[in-house]
């Protein structure tokens, strides 16, 4: 059990309290979801179970953290990685060796653990994760999510009996995101490890959890049941930037309308048992995605490929176009080679075979500084971008780069800062953020240089709904002003929100590019949630390409 009693953290030199009077009991076997803003302390509030606060992070403490009967404060972490098993929010600060198999096996060495169980406890690791095709490949040479994988492996062959994961699914697309999710709910079920998740993404695990804990600015907002919470609880919950599952923003917009549901749906399953009987007549056809096809091309590729030196193509004979003012999707499965693609927009990559040109220049022919006033480029990483001492410093470094005067540079800088809400944090060293305030960071130092195109690799990881549409608010307008967008992601509802055009991935090669309305419309992994629910419905003449919650209420009106 784990049991925390009137509990206040501060960081070093902090001047507000990161966790703030605590007071949580957790049972044995409980599956528990940990959501809320950014920086609301929900990775503090789980450090504390496993003893990196206080011993690692340092700061002060005050009250107790219990675990399995150990007093957290009083016993090392050596001795609490048996019993509680972590996985960060970036699996780069949990890798250590060079391989995989390894890497699994790092954990039981450093505890002595016997040869011949660290070897059955690496078989059943790399079974239970589907991953042993990956056992003696290099570490650097996995894809995102495949090294997320790899960690949750690491630490599931300690057998811990608490396991917890600070958003292990923000790396990998849909079909990855919901093995892992079905693996950490059969070790719960089956095993009766305890389960506290880390999550923004909602729609992806409200169906696998028993219990919702919102944290806010360092407190307990909310806790209880899932369903008790998001029926009592909505308007609370959704003030402080957790964005909700569209089908509970549909159950609570019809409930709005005067129109009863019973309870807010955890699936899509029982989102069409609350439609039902709703759609009785014929509704009018949705308006189509703005094209924006015949305007000047920024992008053009033709017959590109790319080779890694003593590896297998990455990208494959990829042609493609894309225009000024058009806001592109890159979407596909984890290696697909969605990054290796944008990299090539900036020059950070050149072509193996084939050609690139960006706003009407060769790549080969240019440098990467030629090409950073016009492409912007936001890594998946934050840590890849933060290396000044201070945030302010941080954004400021490129604008100086490129010489721009002084007094632009601080106007810059304070409206960026401010867009971001990252005002308080200007003095701060950027790698002590939370990873959502860091990748804020990183967005902000890139988009103040406002680049006429942009390219965002995974830019809505870890970062609450609040921001993200803040965000996407923002990026529309941009495309608004002829500017190009390109955001690689595996966040469906964002694009299904926001973009105009997908461009899908597989092994290398495009296997679909279109409207977005055309692509995500009846697929069957880059689905939105709105779009599988109106399937059963089309007999009653509701359009099949209804992608987001305002599209489905349309027809209703």
């Amino acid at each position: 059990m784990i049991k925390i009693e009137n509990f206040t953290f501060y960081y070093s030199d902090a001047e507000k309290p990161a966790l703030e009077d605590i007071n949580l009991e957790i049972q044995d076997g409980e599956f528990v979801l940990v959501t809320g803003p950014s920086g609301g302390g929900k990775s503090s509030l789980c450090r504390c179970l496993n003893g990196l606060i206080p011993h690692f992070y340092g700061g002060k403490v005050a009250g107790k953290v219990e675990v399995q009967g150990l007093n957290v404060m009083k016993h090392p972490t050596k001795e609490m990685a048996t019993k509680v098993g972590m996985i960060f929010q970036d699996p780069e600060n949990q890798l250590v060796a060079t391989d995989v198999e390894r890497e699994i096996a790092f954990g039981l060495e450093n505890l002595a653990f016997p040869r011949n169980l660290i070897a059955k406890r690496m078989e059943e690791s790399l079974d239970t994760l589907g991953i042993s095709g990956l056992r003696y490949r290099q570490v650097h040479e996995l894809s995102g999510g495949e090294k997320q994988k790899v960690v949750i492996a690491s630490v599931l062959a300690l057998h811990p009996e608490i396991l917890i994961l600070d958003e292990p699914t923000s790396e990998l697309d849909p079909k990855s995101a919901e093995e892992v999710l079905s693996i950490v709910e059969r070790l719960n079920d089956e095993l009766g490890i305890t389960v506290v998740l880390i999550e923004h993404r909602l729609d992806r695990v409200l169906q696998h959890v028993d219990r919702l804990i919102v944290l806010d600015q360092g407190r307990v907002v909310a806790d209880g049941s899932i369903r008790d919470i998001l029926n009592k609880s909505y308007q609370e919950i959704t003030d402080t930037g957790v964005g909700m599952p569209p089908i509970i923003k549909l159950a609570h917009e019809l409930e709005n309308r005067g129109i009863s549901v019973n309870e807010a749906p955890l699936t899509v399953k029982e989102g069409r048992i609350m439609l039902k009987g709703l759609f009785q007549k014929t509704p009018g056809q949705l308006p189509q995605c703005n094209k924006k096809g015949d305007n000047k091309p920024v992008i053009e590729v033709e017959k590109l490929w790319h080779v890694y030196p003593g590896g297998p193509a990455a990208l494959k004979n990829v042609s493609l176009r894309v225009n000024e003012g058009e806001f592109v999707a890159i979407m596909g499965r984890n290696a697909s080679g969605k990054t290796t693609l944008v990299k090539h927009f900036n020059n950070l990559l050149k072509p193996t075979r084939g050609m690139v040109a960006v706003d009407g220049i060769d790549t080969r022919k240019a440098t990467i500084a030629e090409l950073a006033r016009k492409v912007g480029f936001v890594f998946q990483n934050p840590n890849d971008h933060l290396f000044a001492d201070t945030i302010e410093e941080e954004i400021a470094f490129t604008l100086k780069n490129l010489g721009f005067e002084n007094g632009e540079i601080r106007q810059r800088v304070g409206e960026i800062l401010e867009r971001f809400k990252l005002q308080e944090y200007r003095k701060q060293y950027p790698r002590s953020l939370s990873g959502g305030e860091k990748q804020r960071a990183a967005l902000a130092s890139v988009l103040v240089i406002q680049p006429k195109i942009l390219i965002l690799d995974e830019p809505t990881r870890g970062i609450e709904y609040r921001l993200k549409r803040e965000l996407m608010t923002f990026l529309n307008k941009y495309t608004s002003q002829g500017n190009t967008v390109i955001l690689v992601t595996h966040d469906v509802e964002t694009v299904a929100e926001h973009a105009d055009r997908v461009i899908l991935l597989s092994e290398g090669e495009i296997v679909v590019d279109g409207n977005k309305r055309d692509i995500l419309s009846k697929a069957l992994l880059f689905s939105p949630q709105i779009n599988r629910l109106v399937q059963a419905f089309d007999k009653y003449g509701v359009p099949d390409n209804i992608l987001t919650v305002d599209e489905l209420l349309q027809t209703l009106k």
